[in-house]
């Protein structure tokens, strides 16, 4: 017999995300890509080299992780976690905890100003209880904001007069800077400090190798990496991918997506391998609604005198935006706050060519590369939602923010503008693509949580018991959607990936529950039993795991 063709996959009920409640029992590979997907008797006569069965195992297309701070995250993971601190003097005590006696920067993350007691961060001056010899850097849950003790601030160079006029940086009585530093102060005084560390490149690939098969684990098959502020030097490198690709160790897809684009390489979205590729050119508009820093129209309920962030006049997103769409690349802008909204929408109407056609993927196929996504779009009214339904958007949303801001974001936001926060159900009614992403380290990489949270619209605690706007809600086949066949449409790939088709990567997941037939409650329980990429599997669990 001629074995022309790699690998059968048979005997499995895998759901292929063409259409809701399609599935299919084999998958035939050869060359990386599915050559047929359906039932186990027309399978049968493709002449294969390897056989394996399903055991009437359940599937589903790959994941994608469409917003995720790739290295990173990788490398909080090495920092203390501080998630479970509820006062500042925690804080102080679990760090001085960990302190090691070293003398390089140490570093804690993942602090929710809503969680402590205090209702603020804390300042140089408490952080100094922790070591007044060790420079020590705080950063917050949504990496808008850094805490600095003062040996870092001397580090750092962040003096009264260095800092003086800066609105991201806030004082002290005394006007000393409070070590309390936003948003882009970060690119401009600590960034240089992680650079020297961020610059060995063996770091880099050794963190990556280290961490890299964890996503496997929780079904990933491509990551949109995400790089840092445009001021800060890049993380994402495309050679380091490269080069664990070239190793035989990269078990994910990277898509990189840089601020950086196309100023240090005059590429375009797709550039690349099947494995490694550029995206997209990534712009931060405004900053958070845990830090106060994403830009509203109105002050924030409770903080009469704050308003947050804008980054860019309308000219300057305008100029950023044409800078993209002439070199051929997909535009990614960071928006949370509803100023901040404004603003995304009139720079884009100024660019992106309008078009009635209600079926986004048609917009989205004439548009080509030159696509806009929006990343975040936490709040939006009918008005605004009206204007993006014109445009080919991409809305890249992270559902899991109902789990992790749902408890602050009401007194944040008010009862008037609450009622447009992460209008899931609006935006697809109106006729807009949506995306689903992590946004980690500033969440947990967790898709199976994200979809829950698109469907019950709680925290996986439960949180509120009627749901957070549960007329947002999503269905299960498009919170499913969201990370599998529309987010291929983040890199222009919706013709080789995000559902099993013929042509497309043989990229699926086995899970050890059936996503579409257990209560939606329990969506964040359901765990991956093997990982397939390109036809081979890149993780597997064990039987003790």
């Amino acid at each position: 017999m001629d074995f022309r063709f790699d690998k059968l996959f048979f005997g499995g009920k895998i759901y292929t995300m063409n259409a809701p409640g399609e599935t299919v029992e084999a998958i035939v590979a050869h060359d990386g890509k599915i050559v047929f997907a359906g039932s186990d008797e027309e399978a049968a006569r493709y002449p294969v080299r390897e056989k394996e069965d399903l055991g009437g195992r359940v599937g589903m297309p790959g994941i994608s992780d469409t917003h995720i701070h790739l290295l990173m995250d990788c490398n909080n993971r090495a920092y203390v976690q501080l998630n479970k601190a509820r006062s500042i003097d925690e804080i102080v005590e679990i760090m001085r905890a960990h302190d090691d006696g070293a003398s390089d920067l140490f570093t804690g993350c993942d602090v929710t100003m809503s969680d402590l007691a205090e209702n603020r961060y804390p300042h140089r001056y408490e952080l100094d209880r922790i070591s007044v010899s060790r420079p020590v850097c705080i950063l917050s849950h949504c990496l808008h904001v850094t805490m600095a003790n003062s040996k870092a601030l001397e580090l750092a160079g962040l003096t009264k007069e260095s800092a003086a006029g800066d609105a991201c940086v806030s004082f002290c009585e005394d006007g000393e800077p409070d070590g309390i530093v936003r948003e882009e102060a970060y690119a401009k005084y600590f960034a240089p400090i992680l650079a020297t560390l961020f610059a060995d490149e063996g770091y880099r690939k050794g963190i990556l190798k280290k961490y890299l098969a964890d996503y496997s684990r929780h079904g990933y098959t491509t990551l949109h990496a995400i790089s840092s502020y445009a001021a800060a030097p890049p993380l994402e490198y495309f050679g380091q991918y490269c080069d664990l690709e070239r190793e035989g160790t990269l078990p994910v897809r990277v898509i990189i997506n840089s601020a950086h684009f196309p100023d240090t390489l005059n590429t375009r979205t797709g550039f690349g391998t099947d494995m490694v590729k550029t995206g997209a050119k990534k712009i931060y508009l405004d900053g958070s609604l845990g830090g106060r820093t994403a830009a509203m129209r109105e002050p924030y309920s409770d903080a009469p005198g704050e308003k947050g962030d804008l980054f860019y006049t309308k000219e300057s997103l305008v100029a950023a935006f044409r800078d993209a769409y002439d070199n051929g690349l997909e535009a990614s802008v960071h928006v949370i706050g509803d100023a901040a909204m404004d603003l995304a929408i009139a720079a884009a109407e100024e660019v992106y060519p309008a078009s009635d056609e209600r079926r986004p993927e048609k917009r989205l196929a004439a548009a080509g590369t030159r696509r806009l996504r929006i990343i975040h779009a936490s709040i939006a009214d009918p008005s605004q939602i009206d204007r993006l339904r014109r445009l080919p958007v991409i809305l890249d949303v992270q559902p899991n923010f109902i789990h992790s801001d749902g408890g602050f974001a009401p007194d944040r936001l008010g009862p008037g503008r609450m009622k447009f926060f992460t209008p899931l159900r609006s935006y697809i009614d109106a006729g807009l693509l949506l995306a689903g992403g992590s946004d980690a380290p500033v969440d947990p990489p967790l898709p199976f949580l994200g979809m829950e949270c698109a469907v019950t619209r709680k925290s996986i605690d439960g949180f509120p018991a009627e749901g957070l706007l549960p007329e947002e809600a999503l269905s299960v086949y498009e919170a499913v959607s969201l990370y599998t066949r529309n987010a291929a449409y983040c890199s222009g790939e919706e013709n080789v990936k995000g559902t099993i088709s013929a042509g497309k990567y043989a990229d699926f997941i086995l899970l050890d529950k059936d996503i579409f037939e257990i209560e939606p409650t329990k969506i964040h329980t359901v765990g991956v039993l093997k990982t397939v990429v390109g036809g081979r599997t890149r993780w597997e669990r064990r039987s003790e795991q």
